[in-house]
Formats: structure tokens, sequence, C-alpha cells
């Protein structure tokens, strides 16, 4: 990030990258920048500037790259997607039965049953006629 960073800020004479224009270099989701923006804003080495339509990031200190842990440490982030797209894999399965019928209960089986019964047997009235309608009795 602080290398792609540095490259942009080259490239646009001294003028501090956004994050859209950091994921589009080195080819992540914008969200993704984000995250380790965020946190490398933390850990001090970069600093993000907001304006009033947009937020460009600038290097702080370069050096404080050198304090950050070596190994990787994104195991928390990515139990967190399993977690998420885990649920979000159950709420599909759930709207899928709703639509396809599978969640009813017996109950709500047995009103519609008769409901449709019901309509089988159902015959509309005839339309009350209006005063205004009527036949002349005359004719």
């Amino acid at each position: 990030m602080v290398a792609a960073i540095r490259v942009l800020s080259h490239r646009q004479s001294g003028r501090p990258p956004t994050e859209d224009e950091i994921a589009q270099l080195v080819g992540v989701s914008r969200e993704w920048v984000g995250v380790l923006v965020r946190g490398l804003e933390a850990a001090g080495a970069v600093r993000v500037l907001t304006g009033p339509f947009e937020a460009r990031v600038e290097i702080l200190d370069h050096l404080a790259l050198e304090k950050l842990p070596k190994a990787e440490s994104t195991g928390g982030v990515e139990e967190d997607l399993k977690e998420f797209a885990e649920k979000k894999k159950k709420e599909e399965e759930k709207l899928r039965g709703l639509f396809t019928g599978e969640a009813f209960s017996k109950q709500e089986k047995e009103r519609m049953g008769k409901l449709a019964d019901d309509f089988k047997t159902w015959k509309p009235k005839p339309p009350k006629s209006a005063p205004f309608m009527k036949d002349d009795p005359e004719s």
C-alpha cells in the first residue's frame, strides 16, 4: 500500500492519491484498500486527508512500517469473512424456502387448502343496478 501511495504521488506531482486510485493501481477492491489504509493509519505510517469531496492518503512516517509485525495477521479477517458468508448462505436458504413453499408449516398448508376449496365453490354475486341505470317503465 505504501509503495502504491509513493508511486501515485510521484505520478501526480506530489498530490496524494485517493483510495480508489490506490485500489486501481494495486488491483484490489476499494473496500480492502480502506481496511488496509485504516490499519496503516492506526500504526502511524499514513495519514488520511479528508476534504469536502474526497479523501486522500499520504505517507506520514515510512519508518513506522518497520514496527509492523512481519507475519501475516489476516486470520481474524478471514474468519469474519467465512462467518459472514455462512450467515448469508443461511439467509438465502431461508428465503429460497419461503418462495418454494418448503417453509410452510402444516397449519399454513391446511389453511391454504381450505382457502383453495372455498375459492372453487365461490360464485360472484350479480352486480346491483344503480338507480340511474334502471329502464324507463314507460317504454
